[in-house]
């Protein structure tokens, strides 16, 4: 039995490093794969960086296309500022509109207060005609009146 467990005890002790080895050799691969890759990543990158020194100097002049219409950004930026400027020219009209609305509500509620003030003097002043005809057609009558004593 004593041998037994020493057989296991040299045998487990192999066998563990043995398979750490292993397991070293599969992540050592996959750092290998991982270091190529980023060698090739590097390589392309210098590569671009060498085309890009190597090409004459063009003038930026940064084009846009908008909707379909080629042109620069200051262009657009006139017409931006253009727009912007009509938009604020409106917003001005229609609040002197506005505000003209409102002196014309204010003026046409005057106007409606007077004209009731106005009907009721009319009111008033129709009511002392028809009394003053009924005291003209009285005095009519006592001067009819009269004038048949008279003749009597």
């Amino acid at each position: 039995m004593m041998k037994q467990i020493v057989f296991f005890t040299c045998l487990v002790a192999l066998v563990f490093p043995l398979t750490l080895a292993g397991c070293c050799r599969v992540e050592m691969a996959s750092l290998q794969k991982e270091l190529d890759r980023t060698r090739a990543e590097r390589d392309d990158l210098e590569a671009k960086l060498v085309t890009a020194m190597q090409r004459p100097k063009q003038p930026i002049r940064p084009e846009v296309q908008v909707m379909g219409l080629d042109g620069s950004l200051s262009e657009f930026q006139k017409q931006i500022d253009a727009f912007v400027s009509f938009r604020e020219e409106l917003q001005k009209r229609e609040d002197e509109l506005a505000r003209l609305r409102q002196a014309a509500l204010a003026e046409a509620k005057i106007a409606q207060e007077r004209m009731g003030k106005l009907g009721i003097q009319l009111q008033a002043e129709t009511e002392r005609v028809v009394l003053l005809q009924g005291q003209l057609k009285q005095a009519q009558t006592a001067i009819v009146d009269l004038q048949d004593k008279l003749k009597d």
